[in-house]
């Protein structure tokens, strides 16, 4: 029966050219009619043959790959599987098919192999006839199609050789009009104009590319057996397929050059890096075929690694540079967009290496200019990477120095403190020294990196240069004077040579400065040197000084830098919440960026919250990450906190040895800086660790190996002091010595002379974790009621928050104090909820049933001091925070924290409960 379709008016007048269905076509060559007869096909690819077998059931299949791909290879593969369930038609291109006559003619002679009842009939360009319109053409190859009306697939390969505009034109109106029971499938070294969009809209069309064609390892190892008669390694699969991408024809190229080799790996190593073989192969079937603009085109934009086409407009003097690249992705020419707008290309690695090579070649006078115009184009679009990588490339001296220079600072303004040493270690040293601006962002980071034995030497060369230069003038002298001073100091700081009491915790107007960066950065570096000290209200006027002195000038380095330095003054003085929000608002920022020393500082300061909030999966997920990051921190805290809180983590997992190597790492890594502070809290670590595992001839050998017990004997921690970090964490470590040998009047005695010492600086957290300890000290001596009431003043100071996870890891036993007094009803102070459900899983051991809170006690645990009582009558008067401050010529910071204390030691958590204990209070003073 006659479909609908074959009798409308356009096809019935085609009638005449219809030839009776047995009309014999012995002119096509029947090799064209068939897949080839090759045994190039090795391996399965069944993930491309399953796509193909999905889309087969729409109108058509587009396989398009650049030469050497295996579009034929997998075409004759599917026809070989799949022609037994369906009816195939095959049609091998050649450049002669452009002629209509001859292209339809071999089209229906396809059709008619597969199926003898098509009844199309095209004249042979032999034939005596008139030469048959396209239309007509179309006519007869369509309503035959509709007649067939049975399943057929047909498949055209090289479709790419069909170059005439108005024979695609006609086979894309075939491809519209056909019949839904005819499947096309068309393999191309490019993209055919045969409107796709439309086909994709109606879920039509099925594409399968270089990506889908691709051998994986899997197939590479399988070709190798069948090629080499050998099992290839994993490295050299890897290997291959990555200098390849996959590339059939290299991949076999390849495999096929190793011929009896005795080391395959050095055997494929070596024909992939001289690329013999591969680049006859693209010479001829490749770069041969191109027009000579082409050709010029793609050998002189080889010398980037990615393609824009402003940027092959500035190296090659042309304005049409997209429209090339777009043509070049078209035509398949070993060429991949980089981005969904396609502004940014590159080329396949191999292809990449021969044109570079045809580049040295044919065009080795112009490869100097031609970096140099990159390094140009580069640095006027803010690529500074590219910029210097081809300004070293061109050899031109003078602009690397240039341009170095001009990328440093703002490299240094965004933490990008490995890529300024990576350049100017380029440079030579007299390079360096010669130029000012290089000079300073050189060493600066060389100490920001932590390498100060290199930056003393780099000092000290510029100072000679200083002393010994006639060349500069009197104010460029002067002002790189200045600079070597602060760099200096700023060695001094970081490097942990400056002692703290001869540090000038001072700030300038650094935005007068004309070297305003080095200012900030030097105001950063004196507010970590503060807060090291302990002098928090000093440490926060010179971070903020920090950030309105680079103000407008957008550095993510000092802001990010001061913002952890902040949190973590607030988490020294137990504004616990606050140091976590900030942590948690730096993170989200750094975050935004690249994997530099702003997000190194931020991520680790956000992994020591996590710890503290008991979230250890999370702090366990960034401390891993950050570890190969740590050579990048700006200070060895970032790099110490790294690893303890790493530490603490292992050993709650009962990863004891992993803890201990951790350990034994960080104290070489410290011992070798020189770093005596931190080497105190690794003294801590192993101390706990050996009571943790019971091990007392461990903690023996740490205690000699730090001097407690000479320390001890010297009375270093018989009476109170300005508070030191490294005294309290050796000191605290001295007392579980004391407390494991029973000793503990000693231990209480040191403990308080320590906790003693941090209150008097403000320092809450060590003190509430030396109260936390002191109460483990009474526990174990036998006096609970002395251990109640330490636990209830560490409680006091930190009543909002409770103890954080470091002090309950930090003071083994703590859990067992905390249980007896919430189960015997001696807790003072009834705990967050939020907390308690938060650190369920520690406070749980040891106990069988829910413990209650008792109410707190009516009198103050400790007397006020005379700053307490004075900030009590200002608070009865009903005054401000901020007007306390002011009243009290004190820090609005150090205000909340006496007042802290007071709301402690009276008990209360409003400021209406603590004006009325404070009136009572005064009553009873005055």
């Amino acid at each position: 029966m006659r479909s609908r379709r074959a009798s409308s008016p356009f096809l019935s007048d085609v009638a005449e050219h219809v030839a009776p269905c047995g009309e014999h076509l012995s002119h096509l060559l029947p090799t064209k009619l068939s897949p080839p007869q090759t045994t190039s096909v090795l391996v399965a690819r069944d993930a491309p043959l399953r796509k193909m077998d999905r889309g087969v059931g729409g109108k058509l299949v587009l396989v398009t790959a650049p030469l050497g791909w295996g579009k034929t290879t997998l075409l004759a593969q599917w026809y070989r599987e799949a022609c037994a369930r369906r009816l195939f038609a095959w049609l091998s291109l050649d450049e002669l098919d452009n002629a209509p006559e001859r292209f339809f003619s071999y089209l229906v002679g396809a059709i008619r192999r597969a199926a003898p009842d098509f009844d199309a009939y095209i004249a042979s360009p032999l034939d005596a006839q008139v030469e048959l319109p396209l239309d007509h053409a179309m006519s007869v190859v369509l309503r035959s199609l509709w007649n067939l009306g049975r399943e057929l697939v047909v498949v055209l390969d090289d479709f790419h050789v069909l170059r005439e505009p108005a024979l695609v034109r006609a086979f894309s109106y075939l491809l519209e009009h056909s019949p839904p029971h005819v499947h096309w499938v068309v393999a191309s070294r490019s993209l055919p104009e045969l409107g796709l969009a439309k086909l994709k809209l109606t879920e039509q069309l099925v594409m399968l590319d270089s990506r889908d064609l691709s051998l994986d390892g899997e197939a590479i190892r399988e070709l190798g057996q069948r090629l080499c008669d050998t099992e290839l390694a994993p490295d050299d699969v890897e290997y291959l397929r990555s200098r390849t991408e996959g590339w059939v024809a290299g991949v076999k190229l390849a495999l096929l050059s190793v011929g009896e080799h005795a080391n395959v790996g050095d055997a494929l190593r070596e024909a992939i890096g001289s690329n013999q073989d591969v680049a006859r192969y693209l010479a001829d079937a490749v770069l041969r075929e191109q027009s000579e603009e082409v050709h010029e085109f793609l050998v002189l934009s080889s010398v980037v690694d990615q393609l824009n086409g402003e940027l092959c407009n500035a190296l090659l003097g042309i304005t049409h540079g997209p429209a090339l690249l777009a043509n070049l992705e078209r035509a398949q020419l070993f060429i991949q967009p980089l981005d969904a707008q396609r502004q940014w290309y590159r080329y396949h690695a191999l292809f990449l290496d021969f044109l570079r090579t045809q580049l040295a070649c044919d065009f080795g006078d112009r490869v100097p200019w031609l970096h140099r115009a990159a390094s140009a184009w580069f640095a006027e679009h803010q690529r500074p990477d590219e910029a210097l990588k081809h300004a070293f490339a061109s050899g031109d001296r003078g602009w690397c120095l240039e341009i170095t220079a001009r990328c440093a600072e703002a490299w240094m303004r965004e933490g990008e403190i490995a890529s300024v040493l990576h350049w100017t270690e380029k440079l030579t040293t007299e390079e360096v020294i010669r130029s000012p601006a290089l000079c300073v962002a050189h060493i600066a980071c060389l100490i920001l990196s932590r390498r100060y034995a290199q930056a003393s030497c780099a000092l000290r060369d510029a100072r000679h240069h200083l002393a010994t230069a006639h060349a500069t003038s009197e104010p460029g002298r002067e002002r790189l004077s200045r600079q070597l001073e602060r760099l200096t100091l700023l060695h001094s700081i970081l490097s942990g040579a400056a002692p703290g009491s001869g540090t000038e915790l001072d700030a300038w107007p650094g935005h007068e400065d004309p070297d305003v960066f080095m200012a900030g950065v030097l105001l950063a570096a004196k507010a970590y040197q503060a807060l090291r000290m302990n002098r928090f209200d000093a440490m926060r006027r010179l971070a903020l000084s920090a950030r309105e002195t680079l103000r407008g000038l957008n550095s993510p380095f000092i802001d990010g830098y001061t913002d952890v330095l902040i949190a973590l003054a607030d988490r020294a003085q137990g504004n616990m919440k606050d140091a976590a929000e900030r942590c948690e608002v730096a993170f989200a920022q750094a975050n935004r960026g690249r994997r530099n020393p702003v997000w190194v500082n931020a991520a680790t300061a956000l992994a020591n919250a996590r710890y503290d909030q008991n979230r250890l999966d999370e702090a366990e997920a960034l401390c891993t990450e950050v570890l190969p990051l740590l050579p990048q921190a700006p200070a060895f805290e970032t790099c110490a906190m790294a690893y303890l809180v790493l530490v603490r983590i292992k050993s709650i997992r009962g990863k004891h040895t992993e803890a201990w190597q951790l350990l034994d790492y960080l104290h070489s890594v410290l011992e070798c800086g020189h770093q005596t502070r931190f080497l105190a809290h690794v003294c801590g670590e192993k101390i706990r660790l050996g009571l943790m595992e019971q091990a007392p001839e461990r903690m023996r050998v740490v205690a000699r190996e730090f001097g407690l017990g000479e320390r001890m004997r010297r009375g270093e921690w018989s009476e109170r002091r300005f508070y030191d970090e490294t005294w309290e964490r050796l000191g605290l470590a001295q007392a579980w010595v004391l407390m494991a040998r029973g000793r503990y009047g000693k231990a209480h005695a040191l403990l308080e002379t320590l906790r003693a010492s941090a209150h008097d600086v403000g320092y809450v957290s060590r003190e509430s974790a030396l109260l936390a300890a002191i109460a483990v000290c009474h526990w174990r001596a036998g006096d609970p009621t002395a251990a109640f009431a330490a636990l209830n003043r560490g409680f006091a100071l930190v009543q909002r928050f409770g103890f954080t996870r470091g002090v309950l890891d930090e003071t083994p036993g703590l859990q067992e104090v905390i249980v007896a007094a919430a189960t015997q009803r001696k807790l003072s102070h009834v705990l967050p909820s939020r907390y308690t459900e938060r650190f369920q899983d520690v406070l749980s051991a040891g106990r069988s049933e829910p413990h209650e809170f008792a109410d707190p006690p009516s009198t103050p645990l400790e007397p006020l001091t005379e700053r307490e009582l004075q900030m009590l009558k200002l608070l009865a008067q009903g005054l401000s925070n901020q007007e306390i401050s002011e009243r009290s010529n004190v820090a609005l910071s150090t205000t909340k924290w006496h007042l802290r204390n007071v709301f402690a030691k009276l008990d209360v958590t409003t400021r209406t409960a603590a004006i009325v204990k404070a009136q009572e209070r005064l009553h009873r003073n005055l």
